[in-house]
C-alpha cells in the first residue's frame, strides 16, 4: 500500500485501484482550514489533531461570541440594548424584544433625545384592540449586535404610569428575517446566520 497526497504520482495502471482518505483539516470549515495551511507553510509541520481540535473550538467560541448580544431579562421581558440613527443624531435605548409588535415602538423621551421634530400622525392598534393615535417617523437605521437595518418605521408613544427599566418595543419590522435564540440562563440572544 502506498499513500500519496496528489494524485498525478499514481500511475495510471493503478488508477483504477484508488481509496481516497480524507485528513482531518479536510472536514474543517474554510477560515480553519486556512490557518491550519498558513501554520504549515511557515513551520513546515502541521500541528497535532490535538491542537487541531482547541485551535477549532477557540474559533467556535469568538465565532459565537461576535454573535451574541447581552440583553436583561427582568421578568418574563427581554429588553435589548439597541442603537438608533435619525437624522446624524444616534441614541442608546433599551427596547423590549416584542414579536407581537409590527413596528418598533419609542417612548417620547428617546424621540426628544433623537431629536424627531416631523413625525406624522397615525393610528396604531395596541393589546386588547384599542386605537391610540400616536407619531410615526422613519428612523435613518437601527442596530442590534451584529445586524444593522435602515429606514425602519418607529412609533412614538407616551409612557404612562411608573417608571420602567425600558425605552420601547423592538419590533417585527426589525426582527423579521433573523434567526435568534435567546438564552435566559446567560442572559444573551445567539444570533444565527
Amino acid at each position: 500500500m502506498i499513500f500519496v497526497d496528489d494524485i498525478s504520482k499514481v500511475p495510471s495502471e493503478y488508477l483504477d485501484q484508488i481509496k481516497t482518505y480524507k485528513e482531518r483539516k479536510d472536514s474543517l470549515p474554510e477560515d480553519q482550514k486556512a490557518i491550519f495551511m498558513e501554520r504549515r507553510r511557515q513551520g513546515g509541520q502541521s500541528p497535532s489533531e490535538g491542537a487541531i481540535d482547541e485551535e477549532s473550538a477557540q474559533i467556535e467560541q469568538q465565532r459565537k461570541k461576535q454573535n451574541q448580544t447581552d440583553v436583561v431579562i427582568d421578568g418574563n421581558k427581554v429588553l435589548v440594548p439597541v442603537t438608533l440613527g435619525y437624522d446624524g443624531i444616534e441614541a442608546e435605548a433599551m427596547l423590549v424584544l416584542d414579536t407581537g409588535a409590527s413596528i418598533i415602538a419609542l417612548h417620547r423621551e428617546v424621540a426628544d433625545r433623537l431629536e424627531i421634530r416631523d413625525a406624522q400622525k397615525a393610528k396604531f392598534r395596541v393589546v386588547g384592540g384599542t386605537t391610540i393615535e400616536t407619531d410615526v417617523v422613519q428612523l435613518e437605521y437601527v442596530k442590534v449586535g451584529p445586524h444593522v437595518k435602515a429606514d425602519l418605521q418607529a412609533g412614538i408613544i407616551d409612557h404612562e404610569g411608573v417608571a420602567v427599566p425600558y425605552n420601547g418595543l423592538l419590533g417585527m419590522n426589525f426582527l423579521r428575517g433573523l434567526q435568534y435564540s435567546i438564552d435566559f440562563d446567560k442572559q444573551v440572544i445567539q444570533w444565527h446566520r
